[in-house]
């Protein structure tokens, strides 16, 4: 049987029950609002290989300013998901303007590069907000394989044709 609130308490007291209850509902498996029937789960957004190589790209292809039109210049590895505007959650790139597809690496983006700090390995996101990070840290090196030449990606002549899905394929 369902537990039955009072109403009585106080408006606040069961807004505040009810958003708990949605809460655990949506860190769970999801589950459908009971007042608006819209569906809510908790989105786990992983710091991968994918998104450091955009990254890089973005970090490398930005004008004099850093933007760069990612929308019109981005190679197909970058544009067949377009995953990586999930990178601002983590605070490692920024957008000129919202949903322009023109975006930059922030100060911090480039501290995680060049190994000066570390990010939660995952981000928590619902309803295009933070939930929460994961406690897990990860460097921008330990994103990368055992067989990955970490110091040719970085260096400055690195064949960004080499990756898979380029645009010749």
């Amino acid at each position: 049987m369902a537990e039955q609130y009072d109403m009585f308490d106080g408006e606040g007291a069961f807004l505040a029950k009810m958003r708990n209850m949605w809460n655990k509902g949506i860190e769970g498996d999801g589950g459908f609002c009971p007042c608006c029937g819209k569906w809510g789960k908790v989105a786990k957004f992983k710091l991968r290989q994918y998104y450091a190589l955009s990254l890089r790209w973005i970090a490398v292809h930005g004008e004099k300013d850093g933007w760069v039109n990612v929308q019109e210049k981005g190679p197909k590895f970058i544009m067949r998901s377009k995953n990586y505007a999930q990178l601002k959650h983590w605070g490692l790139i920024e957008s000129k303007e919202n949903k322009s597809g023109i975006w930059r690496v922030t100060q911090r983006g480039l501290d995680f590069m060049n190994g000066i700090t570390t990010m939660p390995i995952a981000v928590y996101t619902y309803n295009k907000q933070i939930f929460g990070f994961d406690n897990e840290q990860t460097s921008y090196r330990g994103l990368f394989g055992v067989h990955f030449d970490y110091d040719e990606m970085m260096s400055a002549r690195f064949d960004w044709a080499s990756i898979k899905g380029r645009d010749d394929e």
